[in-house]
């Protein structure tokens, strides 16, 4: 592959057309034009550090004089002078016609002063909830027929701290994905509205945002570009046409910290008749079309890519609030390495909803070689919208090591297909004569380290340190847009889930210990995960949950756990049963979150339980829910564990007849109960006839310390499961201590209650009840930094 890469040519070198290449062009290797001036470098970085005096001294002015004054058809040049090889530069803007070359051994270098690239004042270099603040390094607006050029480099210095702070331009992007807001920081290179542009054998390194974004230009050309990033530095796209044609990207290397390559197209029109071939990516998120495709994506080549360590391989993504149809793309002659997704067609991209629906037909995979295990997935939007993809020659290694996703789509398989066959809902498999021998194409001699680069000299920075986090957000800007999908690649001993705002119809199984999931919104109400699971239609009300805990040593914060079961279905005594949570791990804590339904809100397991009758015994599974919000009806709060709610809000919302608790404590040996400490009970507007709770098991426990009692408590407190039928109150252990407001029905409860005193209530508060022979105490430290 690396003779393929032609740096050195002195003759014209052509791209063929046809089958090749998509782009409409006669496309050649491109020259550098003659000089109208060189300018010569005047700062010396040793080690890549420039002194604090010359971190003023910038070269912007000199620079575009020089840019100004060229005639079209040359170029400026920046040139070291000995040893000191650094153009240090604010924003630069090209002219038609005229060509920046970075000549070998110099560096051109961005300021560290953001202020030099605000667009409003004080715009540039923060976190907000908007972004697009910075002026780009360097603007191609209208600028027909101009190149950036050269064997040096063009360094953005993502890594280095800014003036007068602490953070790095990488630290911002970090900040911004961990609080959920948006980073303003500047741009490599923004071509728009500029046909013919090229860039040739140029270096571009740490840019603190997109290296190159392309918009509405017909005819742009990347030959022998290098883009050398860390894998760690966010939102550092590759090389990003938008809406634009005739698109070569050509014997290119790329290693960064998002898309290698994202073909995207929105209002600007289309992005059409694009070549990417001979090319080799590293780290990144691979070859990718989209998320906006609203534009139509089509006719595009993907020929000779070798993909080696990145987390995509090829991807077309998208969703309904930005889709639009996707279609004659062609995949051929691949190699794909240690790659976490080598296929991914989805578009479920995010869980944002509209009408620009994402259609993907016509797309051609041809001598595609996997050779690592990997989730591959070609999904269909439904069943109108139907992905439609033709494979010949497809082959993975290790396939019994690998997922395949496959739903709504119309798959079309050659002689040659190899060993990938998707199936599942909505699939259909069809044959095409003729085609590929199925015979794996050769890859391993493809697989070549990222080259060295002698003549593009580095500024000194540093890498973004690995985020073990994994990030979950609904708009895509995460690295997962599915929570489930996150818990699925999480460690087995466990992770943080870090959730953006917006809402998730999923059902979440969480079965690794250790599993931490929070948004670092505070508003619980912003962060939905929810589904309509129900007892009559998923077989049981211990199968209808929207999240199920069952690993021990969980923790959630700030997240809504709903089942909208109710919102399209009546509320009927059998089936209606629609859980939110169900918990049976040990050590769970629950901060902050809001449980929403109606019967069976929550359900508390114990772990395990073994043997029968006098001589059953359960590991408690211990629960602790602080400051939380659980709403309901009927046996709302229900089931063997041993859970404690502290400063918890319990609210009864509308129904005939009300009850909190239906605790499941069935043998006097058991080790369960439920504590409320410092607990709010509230109700709906006319809600009344309210039970604190009634015996789901003969041994049911339940202790309420110093809660306040709303008057839609009924005085006598509490209820026998079916009067008349039943005789559990005669063996349960109710009690309360401390009870006030309009429903502490204070010497109106049922005689079967136990009211404590103080000293007694002492062994019921959260610390002492769930300590266990850990001693475990989840009421120090409740919150998580």
């Amino acid at each position: 592959m690396v003779a393929r890469l032609v740096v050195f040519a002195l003759a014209p070198v052509f791209l063929s057309l046809g089958i090749a290449a998509q782009d409409s062009r006669q496309v050649s290797e491109p020259r550098a034009p003659q000089a109208c001036s060189t300018l010569e470098a005047a700062l010396t970085a040793k080690g890549g550090v420039l002194s604090e005096a010359d971190e003023r001294r910038t070269d912007t002015q000199r620079i575009q004089n020089s840019i100004d004054a060229c005639a079209p058809g040359k170029a400026v040049v920046l040139q070291a002078h000995g040893k000191r090889s650094v153009f240090l530069s604010g924003p630069l803007t090209l002219k038609s016609g005229v060509t920046l070359v970075v000549s070998a051994n110099t560096v051109l270098a961005g300021s560290r002063d953001p202020r030099l690239f605000d667009i409003a004042p004080g715009s540039c270099g923060i976190v907000s909830t908007k972004a697009h603040g910075c002026r780009p390094l360097i603007s191609v607006t209208n600028a027909t027929g101009s190149g950036i050029m050269g064997e040096g480099a063009i360094d953005g210095r993502g890594g280095a701290s800014l003036l007068g702070q602490k953070a790095t331009w990488w630290d911002l992007a970090h900040e911004a994905k961990v609080t959920d807001q948006a980073q303003s920081v500047p741009w490599m290179i923004v071509v728009r509205g500029s046909n013919d542009f090229k860039l040739y054998r140029i270096t571009l390194r740490n840019s603190p945002g997109y290296h190159v974004s392309v918009n509405q230009t017909d005819g742009f050309t990347a030959w022998g570009v290098k883009i050398l990033t860390p894998r760690t530095a966010r939102n550092t796209d590759g090389i990003d046409p938008g809406s634009s044609r005739n698109v070569t990207i050509t014997n290119c290397f790329i290693s960064t910290g998002d898309d290698n390559v994202a073909v995207k197209s929105g209002k600007g029109g289309p992005a059409s008749n694009i070549s990417v071939v001979h090319n080799h990516f590293y780290a990144g998120h691979g070859m990718s079309i989209g998320s906006g495709t609203d534009g139509g994506v089509d006719h595009m080549v993907v020929d000779d890519l070798t993909i080696d360590g990145a987390d995509n391989g090829l991807r077309i993504k998208s969703d309904r609030s930005r889709g639009g149809l996707v279609e004659n793309i062609v995949y051929r002659n691949v190699c794909i390495r240690n790659t976490r997704n080598p296929i991914l067609f989805t578009p479920m991209y995010t869980t944002f909803q509209g009408n620009l629906l994402p259609v993907y037909r016509k797309i051609s995979l041809e001598n595609v070689h996997v050779v690592t295990p990997g989730t591959f997935t070609f999904l269909g939007l439904d069943s109108d919208h139907k992905l439609k993809v033709s494979m010949d020659n497809v082959s993975a290694d290790d396939i019994d090591k690998s997922e395949i996703i496959a739903g709504n789509a119309e798959i079309g398989i050659g002689p040659g297909m190899g060993n990938l066959a998707p199936n599942g809902s909505g699939v259909s498999i069809s044959r095409i004569p003729g085609g590929l021998p199925a015979t794996p194409i050769a890859c391993e001699a493809r697989f070549v380290p990222f080259p060295t680069i002698r003549t593009a000299p580095e500024m000194a920075g540093t890498a973004p340190a690995e985020d073990k986090t994994l990030y979950v957000a609904a708009d895509g800007t995460g690295d997962f847009y599915s929570i489930q999908r996150a818990l699925d690649v999480a460690p087995a001993t466990g992770a943080l889930v870090l959730v953006a705002p917006g809402t998730y119809r999923e059902v979440l199984t969480i079965s690794k210990p250790h599993i931490t999931l929070r948004s670092a919104n505070k508003d619980a109400s912003k962060t939905i995960i929810v589904n309509n699971r129900s007892a009559g239609t998923d077989g049981g009300t211990l199968h209808s949950a929207t999240v199920n805990v069952t690993g021990d040593d969980f923790f959630a914060e700030n997240i809504t756990f709903q089942n909208d079961f109710n919102a399209t279905h009546p509320q009927l005594p059998k089936g209606s049963q629609a859980l939110a949570l169900l918990v049976t791990g040990d050590r769970a804590v629950f901060n902050n979150v809001r449980l929403l339904g109606n019967q069976d809100t929550l359900f508390t397991g114990s772990k395990q339980c073994s043997g029968e009758g006098p001589d059953r015994s359960c590991t408690p599974g211990r629960q602790y829910f602080s400051n939380c919000y659980i709403e309901g009806n009927v046996d709302f709060i229900f089931g063997d564990g041993k859970t404690a709610f502290e400063n918890c809000e319990i609210r009864s919302n509308s129904h005939s007849e009300g009850f909190i608790t239906a605790q499941g404590k069935s043998y006097q040996t058991e080790d369960s109960g439920y504590v409320f400490h410092q607990c709010r009970l509230t109700a709906d507007p006319g809600v009344t006839n309210v039970f604190l709770g009634r015996p789901w098991r003969p041994y049911a426990t339940v202790i309420y310390l110093d809660t306040e009692m709303g008057s839609h408590i009924l005085p006598a407190g509490w209820r026998e499961w079916h009067p008349g039928e039943t005789h559990s109150i005669e063996t349960v252990f109710y009690a309360e201590e401390g009870s006030t407001g309009p429903g502490a029905g204070l010497g109106e409860r049922d005689t079967h209650v136990h009211i404590l005193m103080p000293s007694e209530a002492e062994k019921y508060l959260p610390h002492n009840f769930l300590r266990g022979s850990d001693g475990w105490n989840p009421t120090v430290n409740k919150l998580i930094d």
